[in-house]
């Protein structure tokens, strides 16, 4: 049976309302599906999933911004780390998780159109498209050597860009998977992704981005979903079921360090000291916001606050040191 996580689920739910006005949905469940999936609205109309104009105050350079993007009002909100509003991109389609790149281009999985975008800082308009035909690109991230890697919510499979390509030439497996969540790139390379296999969650290594070698770490999630590397050269794993985000060495055991975030934190950021994490904090429908924690004490750090419909992906810029 596919596990459907919360974009997928969206997505199907506001097709399925289009098609059939009037009629409840439902959802497919497992030990692994994240407990948010209860908490999404089963009807949803085409006029409710908003889009407004995109704007932004061109921030200089030596602004730190946080980006969160909206599943269903189909943008991406830009604040600054303080979190005083400086824009919205617009124009989007379900789009999930994002990724800030050392140039501090911003990379957006756009599942609804199947695609994933690239916005130079302070833009309002891609100035790269990746195409993602028929996967529903659910994360996106880079590694240090400029191949980009994009999770698929309607695909097992990780897809492979190399630098300068706007097609992928491979992919990445796991056998048994029946769904990726996340993924992120550490500084020497290797690819981890969030996934779920056999009704569990957990975390699978790609060494250096290949095929060869890919091994399923000791970690196991309720819910699985962002992950990051942290300067120390650990992972940051995020569990949805647990609320927690908790601290793994790369061969996945834990370091001690985990903190507790409340409500789900489903595809988190991290800043470039990696002592804060930032998260899409659902909390109910059209009034949810984003939420930063230290790392690893768990502090609530700041709020960003911008009446989200169903907040996923959260980035901040500058990020993280060596990717």
């Amino acid at each position: 049976m596919r596990h459907y996580n919360l974009v997928v689920l969206a997505s199907t739910t506001i097709a399925t309302a289009m098609l059939f006005a009037g009629c409840s949905g439902s959802s497919q469940g497992g030990d692994s599906v994240s407990p948010m999936l209860a908490k999404v609205p089963q009807q949803q109309s085409a006029r409710q999933s908003r889009q407004t104009k995109s704007w932004m105050n061109r921030p200089n350079a030596r602004t730190r911004l946080a980006y969160i993007s909206d599943n269903l009002a189909n943008n991406v909100t830009v604040f600054d780390v303080n979190g005083t509003l400086q824009g919205q991109i617009d124009g989007l389609s379900y789009p999930g998780g994002l990724f800030v790149d050392s140039k501090h281009n911003l990379w957006v999985a756009n599942l609804g159109a199947n695609n994933v975008l690239e916005f130079a800082r302070g833009a309002t308009t891609p100035f790269t498209t990746l195409d993602d035909a028929g996967a529903g690109p659910i994360d996106v991230t880079m590694c240090p050597n400029g191949t980009v890697y994009v999770a698929g919510g309607d695909s097992t499979a990780i897809e492979v860009y190399p630098r300068g390509s706007t097609n992928p030439t491979r992919s990445l497996t796991y056998p048994g998977a029946e769904q990726s969540n996340a993924l992120t790139c550490d500084a020497k390379g290797n690819v981890f992704a969030t996934i779920v296999i056999s009704f569990h969650g957990g975390v699978v290594e790609f060494p250096r981005g290949k095929q060869n070698g890919a091994t399923q770490l000791p970690i196991s999630l309720g819910g699985p979903g962002g992950i990051k590397p942290d300067n120390a050269g650990n992972l940051l794993v995020d569990d949805q079921s647990a609320q927690t985000i908790t601290e793994y060495t790369e061969a996945g055991s834990p370091t001690g360090h985990s903190i507790s975030t409340a409500f789900d934190c489903i595809n988190f950021g991290v800043t470039s000291n990696s002592k804060v994490v930032g998260c899409p904090v659902y909390v109910a429908y059209g009034t949810s916001e984003g939420q930063s924690y230290t790392f690893p004490g768990g502090a609530t750090h700041q709020t960003y606050s911008g009446s989200f419909m169903l907040p996923y992906g959260f980035a901040y810029d500058p990020g993280q040191k060596g990717l």
